[in-house]
């Protein structure tokens, strides 16, 4: 109702009270006896394309576009008498990427722009409209970009996904911001901004809503690139914005490029690319199953696999979600969430959850999990911090999730199944218990909220699952392969999970955009050099520092060759990707890492 009642006030009322005044007149009409023709308009060039046009004294801005032709640049210059001159440099919501100088003389009483010179910007004569004449050309990605920290040209977003098309030349930086909105509706505001970058690196400049919008703000603003991530901290007036990178992407090259990474290159595989919540691309190829075993079957983008270790990020974000909604942090101790007739070693009762996340809780790495998983976890508490309280990754302290997720989520049915068992796991009913209810917390309440469908364990005889291989032998066709383990639930915390690729790649695409918890919290996981919460690392790509955590999987029988390796990785622009492999001993370049992030790189446009 409030925007169909601007829209109608706009059809009524002239653009030119958008410049100040108090008075409303019909767009191209005469402006009162006296009174100096407002140039705050809405033109129409003879090709089309709009020009949405302020003037503040004797200064204009404006923001110009054609879709169907796909320019669109950012205008701004001075007035005297009935010209106006200035430049124009196209910003990156079009294809075109040209500038030049602007000359137009003003007729008609400030209703018809003529240019009289200048380079190409398109057309030769503007006239005034109303609002109701203009359609209002939505947000789209970026025509042209770069990827360095020392040219911002591209397309950026604030946490509001409003969209900001930015062009820097040798002399210049200018934008184009547009609030977030629908297609048939008209934006509040639409801001250009005419800067410089300065020689420290800051920017600096002015800002001015132009008539595409209705607000008629204007002010000066100031900005610092971060380094390596090509971020944009902005300060606008009193509002300060952080704007991303929102890359342009070829899809299709990105899908195309892991498919030849791996095709042939190991057993069989699958991955899904997600972006802003959702599988936009995804593919297999080879087996999930050789003849060895039965009947050969192909791996495919529906097939469920092992995760490996990028089970750990599912798991954090499930621990700093249940820690989230008791009102604690990962500052948190971990002792009072451990079984109370467990014997705490070295230093236990200091051990925050971050640093059982981050890898530098000092334990020790855990032994005789295999064979007993419940008992080699009571050992490693027992032992105590007794490691450097450095980085060392350790998995095994990972299956402590499997025991403290529950314990954070409902303490008191925890402590009474403890105490009413006097901490005995005969025939394993504690590890059972607790590892059942660490499972419906995974599945109903961290996944089955965002959509996702994984488990603990699968049947390979009657499901759509993967069976692992070894690559090097005869590419996996002459040892049978390795079935997951039915008891894979009482074993989880650190893996043991099986899930399909675009499930993954939905999981992380929902963590992500801050579904499962509040995005500080998922930056929080990003963190620093060892300091991650359930990523391992970066990978170096063209566009800045990529976040992974990679798997492979731990083989229970013998020979111990039969694995699989997976890897999940958070692009910059909410791209996220997750690929799964069912083979050891693989020939593809560079590990999984490098798959998808040469794959990513490959795929930025230019």
């Amino acid at each position: 109702m409030f925007r169909t009642t601007l829209i109608a006030l706009a059809a009524a009322v002239s653009v030119a009270a958008l410049a100040g005044s108090a008075s409303a007149l019909p767009g191209p009409m005469s402006p009162p006896i006296g009174a100096s023709p407002s140039l705050t308009r809405i033109f129409r060039g003879d090709d089309g394309g709009a020009l949405y046009l302020r003037q503040l004294g004797n200064k204009v801005y404006g923001f110009g576009e054609h879709p169907g032709r796909r320019y669109a640049y950012v205008v701004s210059g001075s007035i005297s008498g009935d010209r106006i001159t200035g430049s124009w440099r196209d910003v990156p919501k079009g294809t075109r990427r040209d500038n030049g100088s602007l000359s137009f003389r003003v007729s008609q009483l400030g209703a018809k722009l003529t240019r009289t010179g200048g380079g190409d910007l398109g057309p030769e004569t503007f006239a005034g409209v109303s609002p109701l004449a203009i359609p209002w050309a939505n947000s789209r990605a970026a025509g042209f970009q770069e990827l360095s920290d020392t040219d911002l040209d591209g397309a950026f977003v604030d946490p509001d996904d409003n969209h900001y098309y930015v062009r820097e030349t040798s002399s210049s930086v200018v934008s184009v911001a547009e609030q977030n909105f629908q297609p048939d509706g008209r934006p509040d505001w639409v801001t250009v901004f005419d800067g410089k970058r300065n020689a420290n690196g800051s920017l600096s400049g002015t800002w001015v809503d132009v008539p595409k919008g209705v607000f008629t703000r204007s002010g000066t603003f100031s900005g610092t690139v971060v380094a390596g991530k090509r971020e944009v901290k902005l300060v606008q007036s009193l509002s300060r914005k952080r704007l991303k990178p929102n890359y342009a992407i070829d899809w299709d090259t990105f899908r195309d490029q892991i498919a030849t990474s791996l095709n042939g290159k190991a057993v069989g595989y699958a991955f899904a690319i997600a972006h802003l919540g959702s599988v936009v691309r995804s593919g297999a190829g080879g087996a999930r199953r050789h003849r060895i075993d039965g009947v050969r079957k192909p791996f495919t983008v529906n097939t469920v696999a092992q995760t490996a270790s990028t089970a750990k990020t599912i798991n954090a974000a499930a621990l700093i979600k249940a820690l989230h909604e008791r009102g604690l942090t990962v500052e948190a101790k971990v002792a009072p969430f451990l079984p109370s007739c467990w014997e705490k070693g070295k230093d236990v009762g200091s051990m925050t959850f971050r640093q059982l996340l981050n890898h530098t809780s000092g334990l020790p790495m855990g032994s005789g999990c295999d064979a007993d998983p419940y008992a080699c976890l009571v050992k490693m508490i027992k032992e105590g911090r007794t490691q450097p309280r450095t980085y060392a990754y350790n998995t095994h302290a990972y299956d402590l999730l499997r025991f403290l997720v529950p314990m954070v989520d409902d303490l008191a049915t925890g402590t009474a199944w403890f105490d009413g068992w006097e901490c005995k796991n005969t025939g394993g009913i504690l590890n059972n218990k607790m590892s059942e209810k660490f499972v419906r917390y995974i599945l109903h309440e961290l996944l089955d909220p965002i959509g996702v469908d994984a488990g603990f364990y699968g049947d390979p005889e009657v499901s759509d699952v993967a069976l692992n291989y070894d690559f090097n032998n005869g590419q996996g066709v002459t040892l049978e392969g390795e079935a997951p383990r039915l008891d894979f639930f009482e074993r989880a915390g650190s893996g043991k999970m099986m899930i399909s690729a675009p499930e993954y790649a939905q999981f992380l695409s929902a963590l992500e955009g801050g579904e499962i918890i509040p995005k500080q919290l998922v930056d929080q996981m990003h963190g620093t050099s060892n300091d991650r919460l359930g990523f391992d690392g970066t990978y170096g790509g063209n566009a800045g520092s990529y976040f992974v955590k990679g798997g492979r999987c731990h083989a229970f029988d013998s020979p111990k060759v039969r694995k699989c390796q997976t890897m999940a990785i958070v692009f910059p622009s909410d791209i996220q990707a997750y690929v799964t492999v069912n083979s050891t001993n693989n020939t593809y370049s560079g590990g999984l890492n490098g798959v998808l992030g040469r794959a990513f790189d490959a795929a930025l446009k230019s």
